[in-house]
């Protein structure tokens, strides 16, 4: 089983990430984002009056399910747009 190190940016320190439930339409849908990129969580955080940079150590779970894309292609697009309509990742 891999291990890696994760950040999130946010407003507030997060124990325990938990995944929101309902119609959300962002990006990429329902979920809790993350960056293995610590400057890519730095930025999404500097969009708050009180910027903090969550790190986690993420062992792998093959329960979950992970959509990973290293480049933006069609395929991302399609996906971020079907998200934001509301369909189903």
């Amino acid at each position: 089983m891999s291990k890696q190190i994760i950040y999130q940016g946010s407003y507030c320190k997060i124990e325990k990430p938990e995944l929101i439930k309902g119609k959300y339409y962002k990006d990429f849908g329902i979920g809790f984002y993350c960056t293995i990129l610590q400057e890519q969580a730095e930025k999404w955080a500097k969009k708050y009056e009180t910027p903090i940079i969550n790190k986690y150590e993420y062992n792998e779970n093959p329960n979950l399910k992970i959509k990973n894309f290293i480049l933006m292609s069609e395929e991302w697009l399609d996906f971020i747009i079907n998200c934001r309509n509301g369909k189903k990742a």
